[in-house]
């Protein structure tokens, strides 16, 4: 067999490889965007526009967005390309707990 069909079928073939890799990565990190963009994370869309999520609706697949004016706006999921600063759960404690147990059932029942 000619080696230069050898060395061009290689080539051909790790361009392939590399290009396979390239889109798992990118679809990786949209993947992990997506599961990020919860009520309270910070988040870019596709077109740069930066805003905090209010609300998320997984039957709809859209995530409603608040800018700094206070507008909300709603988006399709897979616009999030990346989140800036993740929600803060909520199973975190607070930084100063309540001393008396009254206050923090008075706390769970507005809720």
């Amino acid at each position: 067999m000619d080696p230069f069909l050898l060395i061009m079928i290689a080539i051909l073939a790790l361009f392939m490889l590399m290009t396979f890799r390239r889109g798992k990565k990118m679809r990786d990190a949209q993947s992990a965007a997506v599961s990020g963009a919860v009520p309270g994370a910070e988040v870019v869309t596709a077109g740069g526009i930066v805003g905090t999520v209010v609300a998320r609706d997984e039957e709809r697949q859209r995530v409603t967005l608040e800018f700094s004016g206070g507008d909300r706006v709603d988006f399709q999921l897979p616009a999030v390309q990346h989140v800036l600063t993740p929600a803060t759960s909520p199973e975190e404690p607070s930084e100063e707990p309540s001393e008396d147990p009254s206050e923090e059932t008075s706390e769970h029942e507005d809720r």
